[in-house]
This record gives C-alpha cells, structure tokens and sequence, in this order.
C-alpha cells in the first residue's frame, strides 16, 4: 500500500470544501461613507450594505441601513462593473429597486431579487450586455464576483452620489474554522516528526 502524504489528503479536502461553499449563496459586505465615493464627499451620511448573491437560484437579496445623509436620498442602486476606485453605470434598476426608501435621510431595505427579471436591471446596462437579462444577469454575478461593483445612494447635494461602498466578498464561517482544522492538523504532523 502506497503511503498518502497527510498534508496531501488536507489539500485535497480544503479544495473540495472550497468548491462546495461557492455551490450555494455568497455574502459581499460594505461599509457607506462619503470618503467611498469618486472623488469623495463631505457627507456625514454612513451606512452599511449586505449583498447575498446566489448564482444557483439566480437570486440577489440586498440588505441596506443608512443614516445622516445631508438632504433625503433620490436614488440608490448597484453600480457595475469597474475596480475600486473607479466610476461605472449603473447596473440595477433606476432610480432605486422597488421598494428602496427614497426621500429620507435614513432607512433601512432588505429586499431578495430575481436576477432573471428584466426590471432589476438598469435598460442601459441590457443594451450594454448583449441586449438580454441573461447577458446583464452574467456580466452582474462577474462583476459582483470579482469584487467590480459598489452600491452607493446620491441625494441632491451630491447627485453623483453622497455614500458609496465596494461590494467585498465576506469568506464563509466554514473556511475559518476548515483553516484552523488545517493549520492544527499540520501542527500535529511537525510535533510528530520533532
């Protein structure tokens, strides 16, 4: 019998379990500020923004609590597909999802989506996607992957928009504790071979 290397069989585990948690939803996470936004605003305005993304069920649920903004929002939408830092159009619907707080200064939203529903997205960004949900709804789950789209809320002292977040991709809780098992395990192996 051939001997199998532990570190070998962790590897390999690690691997699986890592192709096992992207097969479900995925959670992208940021922090609202005016310092978010290009070029940055004044504004007092902070929130927080939860995106759950599930490429399976082809679902988005946008999760959504701001406050402090200097004058009440007029739009609030995912913006896509361009790095940190950088400006892009806007990719859901316009001005806001349906049901998003609109003409307040602070809010809270929690709304699931379907990303097969033409009215979640922007026309514009159709058009730009091969004029199909199917080519907006790739192009968005990409963008939203590769951490290329931020949410941000525009009021009208900063139209362009007063708070902005990245949209950053949170590791699951069971990555955490699958390292720690690993880093544990190959603890064990170096105390056995000292």
């Amino acid at each position: 019998m051939k001997y199998l290397s532990p570190a070998l069989v962790l590897t390999a585990a690690l691997m699986m379990q890592t192709q096992i948690a992207y097969a479900g939803s995925i959670t992208f996470m940021g922090t609202l500020s005016g310092a978010n936004e290009v070029p940055p605003t004044s504004s007092l305005g902070t929130g927080v923004v939860t995106v759950i993304l599930d490429p399976a069920s082809q679902t988005l649920e946008e999760k959504v609590n701001f406050s402090n903004l200097t004058t009440p929002d007029t739009m609030a939408h995912i913006h896509c597909c361009a790095p940190l830092g950088t400006n892009v159009g806007v990719a859901t619907a316009i001005p806001a999802l349906p049901g998003f707080p609109l003409g307040v200064t602070s809010g809270t939203f929690d709304q699931t989506f379907s990303l097969t529903d033409a009215a979640f997205y922007n026309p514009a960004f159709v058009t730009a996607n091969g004029g199909t949900v199917a080519g907006a709804e790739a192009t968005l789950v990409a963008g939203i992957e590769a951490e290329h789209a931020y949410f941000n809320i525009h009021s009208p002292t900063d139209p362009s928009g007063e708070i902005r977040s990245q949209l950053f991709q949170v590791p699951e809780p069971s990555t955490f504790a699958l390292l720690g098992s690993a880093l544990f395990g190959f603890g064990l192996m170096r105390r056995r071979r000292g």
